[in-house]
């Protein structure tokens, strides 16, 4: 807080002109008289003052003190010293503005944002004369002014921002006397530079089963889309999509006849080029022969290591076969008429093929490439995006060996990798597997004369069942009834005899559950167990019920057998009805069972 001080008649010792005091300090005025008066008095903002806890007014012979202790805001304002027609005091202090309230984000695109917020709620008037906008890239430590001066109204757009990151922004009010505290606007905003393209698509042409590839660059490095005839099309089996720094490049794997005329179109920065693709029958060549006469096929190659297969008629010719360099042909001596007809070569580069890489969940997947010298560097590509290194994805360099390597491997690592090295390329395509569903055996107990119902739940209405016993087929009978509600599937054994004991399942399709059933005369006791099953033998699972880890107790067991891991239940009582899951990683599989009175249970795997 400031105090400021004026001054008039015959005081020898005067207030300061300006004293600025932290919040919760302690300040003290002193003026000195020519000669003591007893009524001399201290006002602040023209009321005047009295001692209290805060408070102490002083004198001392000539000199008069006003100390005030543990200073707030309020403090702030016109300190006065009144001597009969002596006066010293200091002039109001001009308060800064309060910080803005209620943030709101509106229009975010790509690469702008607009935010608004409300002016401040104060309970004194205080002016505003603008207000100050900053962003900060997140994990950054510096804010930085989007605007050289400030704001006039209470809505700024932000673009042209000139490096794609993600961004957190705040706000402040400024006015002739200071600014306030930063309102900061809540979440974090992925924005990125706008682009004018440098260099535009320019119209290609291709013959069916080629390669199409497509290149555009613009002026900022920025991410962008890419469509064919309006369709979105992505990095996979038909189309690589990749980008590096400012350019970006579609490769159409194997061209058809259907895209002849197709439109490609790219956007990105708020910018888009668009080119036309035209498509070529497939080369076909006419090559006359008398007969009895050798006839020559040749088809050159970009590579010399690259193996070319010859077919006739669409199947593989097997006979003489001669690569020189780059040039592959198929000789056929002594033509005969039945040689006659069309011959295609197709041609393959082991170094580029795509490799099929299976790996479990929450396990490490290793790929590999070897370049031919060892100062070589790669990038590699996942999905068309290059990858940097981070805590689960690592490269390494060993000789001319470079490889990739993802820790704990998740569903969302499944795709298609690319190791890149100038124009050269080898594909991998990552599967992950993730737990296996298994149903385990459920035990029920009955007493006997009394209804047993086993009850089963299908993923689609319409779906039937079947329901065996001991491997036999069960049909309707007085005690024995089918009944379907809804997707529940559900078989009643009325009056239930010791000859009803035995193995029952509900299959549908190639699913299968598992019911148990044993007759006592004694009151029903209901166990049962549920198996989730992994792909690696050291895997361990955790089990929860309703969001809540169970451990083992008197009723609840949890058991391992080889990739098999199960929970059991005994003595199953109403408040076991619930929501269980069987956890591995990020790896979810869900169990819903229902208990209804003692002798009814519903198990349902949640896929």
């Amino acid at each position: 807080m400031w105090f400021f001080s004026a001054l008039s008649g015959n005081i020898t010792k005067k207030l300061p002109r300006r004293t600025v005091v932290p919040v919760s300090d302690t300040v003290i005025f002193c003026v000195e008289l020519e000669k003591p008066v007893d009524d001399a008095y201290w006002t602040r903002n023209g009321e005047r003052l009295k001692e209290d806890s805060r408070i102490i007014i002083a004198r001392i012979n000539r000199q008069y003190t006003l100390t005030i202790r543990e200073c707030t805001a309020e403090d702030s304002g016109e300190v006065a010293f009144i001597a009969h027609d002596c006066k010293t005091s200091t002039p109001p202090r001009k308060h800064p503005p309060d910080p803005p309230l209620e943030p709101v984000v509106r229009n975010k695109t790509d690469s702008s944002i607009t935010l608004c917020w409300s002016p401040p709620d104060s309970e004194r008037p205080v002016p505003i004369t603008g207000y100050i906008v900053e962003r900060r890239k997140v994990g950054a430590q510096t804010w930085v002014k989007v605007t050289s001066t400030s704001v006039s109204r209470t809505e700024y757009t932000i673009s042209e921002i000139s490096e794609e990151a993600s961004y957190q922004f705040r706000i402040s009010a400024v006015n002739d006397f200071g600014q306030s505290a930063y309102l900061e606007v809540p979440g974090t905003f992925y924005l990125e530079p706008t682009a004018s393209v440098k260099t535009g698509l320019v119209n290609c042409s291709a013959h069916v089963g080629e390669e199409a590839t497509f290149t555009v660059e613009l002026s900022a490095v920025c991410s962008g889309s890419w469509t064919i005839n309006d369709r979105m099309i992505r990095s996979g089996s038909e189309y690589l999509i990749t980008r590096s720094k400012t350019t970006h490049t579609l490769v159409i794997r194997e061209v058809s006849m259907e895209l002849n005329g197709a439109q490609v179109k790219f956007v990105g920065g708020g910018s888009q080029s668009v080119s036309t693709l035209s498509v070529k029958d497939s080369y076909q060549k006419e090559v006359k022969v008398a007969t009895s006469q050798k006839a020559t096929l040749s088809c050159e190659v970009s590579d010399a290591k690259t193996e070319v297969k010859w077919f006739k008629d669409g199947k593989h010719k097997t006979v003489h076969m001669e690569s020189k360099g780059k040039s592959r042909q198929l000789v056929l001596e002594n033509v005969q008429k039945k040689d006659a007809g069309e011959y295609t070569s197709a041609f393959s580069n082991k170094d580029s093929y795509q490799k099929e890489v299976k790996v479990s969940a929450s396990q490490k997947a290793t790929l590999s490439c070897e370049v031919s010298d060892v100062k070589t560097e790669v990038k590699w590509f996942k999905d068309g995006k290059q990858l940097s290194s981070s805590k689960t994805v690592k490269m390494e360099s060993k000789g001319k060996s470079r490889q990739l390597l993802l820790e704990n491997v998740e569903k969302k690592d499944a795709g298609e990798y690319t190791c890149e090295a100038g124009n050269e390329k080898l594909a991998f395509n990552i599967q992950v597997a993730g737990m296996g569903t298994s149903f385990c055996l459920s035990f029920v107990k009955v007493a006997a004369s009394q209804k047993a119902t086993l009850s089963c739940e299908v993923s689609d209405l319409k779906t039937e069942v079947k329901w065996f016993k001991d491997g036999k087929q069960l049909s309707s009978s007085k005690t024995v009834h089918m009944e379907s509600k809804g997707k529940i599937r559900q078989l009643l054994l009325e009056n239930v005899e010791k000859n009803d004991a035995g193995e029952y399942t509900c299959e549908a399709g190639n699913e299968k559950l598992p019911f148990k059933i044993q007759v006592t005369g004694m009151e029903t006791i209901l166990d049962f167990s549920i198996c989730c099953e992994v792909s690696d033998l050291k895997t361990e699972v955790k089990w929860f019920k309703d969001g809540k880890q169970l451990s083992s107790s008197k009723t609840v067991h949890m058991e391992s057998k080889g990739k098999s891991r199960q929970l059991v239940l005994e003595n199953v009582e109403k408040k076991d009805a619930g929501e269980y899951t069987c956890e591995v990683g990020n790896e979810k599989l869900l169990f819903k069972i229902q208990v209804e009175g003692k002798i009814f249970l519903h198990i349902s795997g949640l896929p």
